[in-house]
């Protein structure tokens, strides 16, 4: 036995309710089955509203995370190199005996002695 069509069920559904409502009860029977239908259509139209902009929210996560994970290579990669400088200079003062070590963070723009 093969399943009904919806257009069965439809059809089915129509001649019992010939059959057991009066024509002005028929007619608001059918009125409120074309409603529904309607609402049927709004909620599935929603749906498919909500799912792209899910999509669309997915994909802008996607780009800032994106971003995120390059500004902290960036940083990562900067830190290295500030910590090879701070190495260098340390090294090169030392080895010197002479020169200026930053005071570290000083920002005036002078040079505080070397200890």
């Amino acid at each position: 036995m093969t399943a009904p069509t919806l257009e069965d069920v439809q059809a089915k559904l129509d001649t019992l309710a010939k059959e057991r409502f009066d024509e002005s009860d028929y007619e608001l029977f059918c009125a409120l089955l074309h409603q529904l239908d309607k609402y049927k259509d709004l909620a599935d139209s929603n749906r498919e509203a909500m799912y792209s902009q899910d999509k669309e929210f997915s994909r802008h996560a996607e780009i800032q995370q994106e971003e995120i994970d390059t500004l902290r290579r960036s940083v990562e990669y900067w830190q290295k190199k500030c910590t090879l400088l701070f190495v260098e200079n340390d090294r090169l003062v030392n080895e010197s005996g002479e020169g200026a070590k930053h005071g570290g963070g000083n920002t005036n723009g002078t040079v505080s002695e070397r200890q």
